[in-house]
């Protein structure tokens, strides 16, 4: 009997996913009685669907039109409202690194497309009750210098409030995302500026350079990485 049989209310689970045909597949393979879908295209309507109304099981694939699943997943375990949410990667990128970079980033299972739709209802059922079979118990409080709310758009370093303008913030935001990967120019114009009018080179220079500046000495985590773009460098405190 699956987990989702011994439950007094619905197994509500979160499929994101930008393809409707990749969703539906999912949705489909998962079509038994006791589990409730629902889909988000982003990773920002993503977080915004789970922080109104966690879900029991978070499906992502790691690549989202605004973001990446692997940053969608660090997001997950440090919102309090999702970290305790079991993820689960389904992705047609299924290298070893893809592998390895997702259980990093916070995943507890990875799958790659195409699967067989009883596998994936098994691998389902196997993260829900091993996730919930572990002690209740918070993680320690993170050590990192750099705390980013992605759904109040505030950063703190230290503790203390770091006031950045909007662009700043959806920026800034992106970077961390990316944490430890280069994010090209043309890549940050994209994502933040979308089709409106793309500022120039020297506009995203000017942003970063002004982030760097309202963070202090911890501004270093932004590495340039010349000719190409910025690289997000997490820090944490000594004793960590």
């Amino acid at each position: 009997m699956s987990p989702a049989a011994l439950r007094d209310r619905p197994l509500e689970v979160l499929i994101v996913h930008p393809e409707p045909a990749a969703r539906r597949e999912i949705r489909e393979s998962l079509a038994e009685p006791g589990i409730v879908c629902r889909e988000a295209t982003s990773g920002a309507e993503c977080m915004r669907a789970a922080q109104s109304e966690p879900p029991d099981l978070l499906i992502l694939d790691l690549y989202l039109p605004d973001q990446s699943g692997l940053g969608v997943c660090r997001l997950f375990r440090e919102t309090p409202q999702t970290e305790r949410v079991p993820i689960m990667v389904v992705s047609s990128q299924a290298s070893e690194i893809d592998r390895v970079l997702a259980f990093e980033s916070g995943a507890d299972d990875f799958m790659a497309r195409p699967f067989y739709a009883a596998e994936l209802r098994a691998r389902v059922d196997a993260v829900i009750r091993g996730f919930h079979s572990r002690p209740e118990r918070r993680p320690p409080p993170s050590r990192r210098l750099v705390q980013i709310d992605a759904k109040t758009g505030r950063v703190s370093v230290e503790g203390v409030r770091i006031d950045l303008t909007q662009k700043e913030f959806e920026l800034f935001a992106e970077l961390v995302s990316c944490a430890g990967r280069v994010v090209r120019r043309k890549q940050l114009i994209e994502r933040v500026w979308g089709a409106v009018t793309p500022p120039s080179d020297r506009a995203i220079d000017a942003h970063v350079k002004s982030i760097r500046r309202k963070l202090g000495s911890t501004g270093r985590c932004i590495e340039t990485v010349r000719g190409v773009g910025y690289r997000y460098v997490e820090m944490r405190f000594a004793n960590s």
